[in-house]
């Protein structure tokens, strides 16, 4: 079943189970990839719903348990949760759409769970590993991105040089850096001393995500990053089981952890 910006495409489904679970008629429309959000409020809007047989124009129609939907009479069951999707991002790949920016990271993920409406939430750079996720959902991915949630990331670094004698109380009172009127909101920055490679070794956690702002803080305060990999989002630790160069979905458990 698959939605093109012209209109809507779907295939007879019957075998599948109804809605298992409470989410807005839109949002599991959307996620079933019948189309884009746009398509698919067109599709409520026009009259081409129905929810248990009764026509629906509310694209923000709770689904209960037990419900059933169809669009132009066929059945929409309800499926893998591929909506948002955790990936351990490696190196070497760019968080944009923008093919002069190739390799993507975008072409990690699997084709059945590519969806037109699929972001990542915020960016990692280029050589920055680790955690990161996907979502075609904008309002919850603010969630996790904006400052005032207060949605704390964790950042395991390696950097040349040596740190100014009060860089963990210059971060913590919240630490200008070179290009930026208003100083970063305040962070924790730990100091793990001297790795086997000759650099040092640090964790900084931040509640914002301004432009290189791991590397521009740790400039301001006197290194050069040498290696960033982030490894939490909130109460959400990149899982063993997730590799380099892999995703899949989230579940609730993790969506709980993250949101903690």
């Amino acid at each position: 079943m698959q939605g093109d910006g012209r209109g809507c495409h779907v295939g007879v489904v019957m075998s599948m189970p109804p809605v298992p679970h409470s989410e807005p008629l839109d949002r599991f429309l959307t996620r079933r990839q019948v189309g884009t959000w746009a398509v698919v409020r067109g599709l409520i809007q026009t009259c081409r719903v129905r929810v248990d047989g009764v026509l629906c124009k509310h694209y923000r129609r709770a689904l209960v348990p037990g419900s059933l939907v169809e669009v132009d009479g066929q059945v929409i069951g309800d499926g893998e949760d591929a909506s948002t999707l955790i990936c351990h991002k490696p190196g070497g790949v760019a968080c944009s759409h923008a093919q002069e920016d190739a390799p993507l990271i975008y072409d990690l993920v699997p084709p059945a769970w590519r969806h037109a409406n699929l972001q990542t939430v915020g960016r990692l750079d280029r050589d920055t590993t680790g955690l990161i996720l996907f979502t075609i959902d904008g309002t919850w991915a603010q969630r996790i991105v904006s400052p005032q949630c207060k949605r704390w990331k964790r950042y395991r670094l390696a950097y040349h040089g040596a740190l100014v004698p009060d860089a963990v109380e210059r971060v913590a009172t919240g630490l200008p850096i070179s290009g930026e009127v208003i100083p970063c909101l305040p962070a924790r920055l730990t100091l793990a001393g001297i790795g086997g490679d000759a650099l040092g070794l640090a964790t900084l956690e931040l509640c914002e995500g301004r432009h290189h702002q791991v590397k521009r803080m740790i400039e301001t305060l006197g290194g050069r990053v040498a290696r960033l990999h982030r490894d939490r989002i909130g109460g959400l630790s990149l899982p063993d089981d997730v590799a380099p160069g892999t995703m899949r979905p989230l579940s609730a458990d993790e969506c709980e952890w993250l949101l903690s």
